[in-house]
């Protein structure tokens, strides 16, 4: 089977494709604040810079580019972990309040503003590629 065609391989450089598509879609959701708010920069930045690096990562695969696919999964998580913590930093003192209230929880604070979950698909894209890094052999 040739060398390129590795079940391992082709899953980083999908991983890494997944990561540019990403960033294009965050794009063009915070395209409207990207000028107000510069944190909104940071997935889209990342996204493209990592994506581009994974992509090459699968095109080396050695011993070097393992250990830089392993820092940009890292990095892919954390990212993950910040927008969700910034997408959803408003909501939590409303929560709180409605726990303490006795009143019916309101699923409006949910659905209203930021997505509630969108900035997982960094942190699921990450644990991947954590995953195939760790359990399939790579040839060092």
């Amino acid at each position: 089977m040739n060398k390129f065609f590795q079940l391992n391989r082709l899953i980083v450089l999908f991983i890494g494709i997944g990561l540019l598509v990403l960033s294009f879609e965050v794009y063009l959701m915070h395209y409207d604040q990207l000028a107000v708010k510069k944190i909104m920069w940071t997935p889209v930045i990342f996204g493209t810079i990592g994506g581009f690096c994974v992509i090459l990562v699968s095109l080396i695969f050695n011993r070097i580019s393992y250990y830089l696919f392993l820092v940009v999964m890292g990095i892919s998580i954390c990212v993950g972990f910040l927008g969700l913590y910034l997408h959803n930093r408003w909501r939590f003192p409303a929560i709180i309040t409605t726990l303490f209230s006795h009143k019916p929880f309101d699923f409006e604070i949910l659905t209203t503003y930021t997505p509630l979950l969108a900035p997982s698909a960094f942190i699921a894209i990450g644990g991947l590629g954590i995953l195939i890094a760790l359990f399939e052999r790579w040839n060092k």
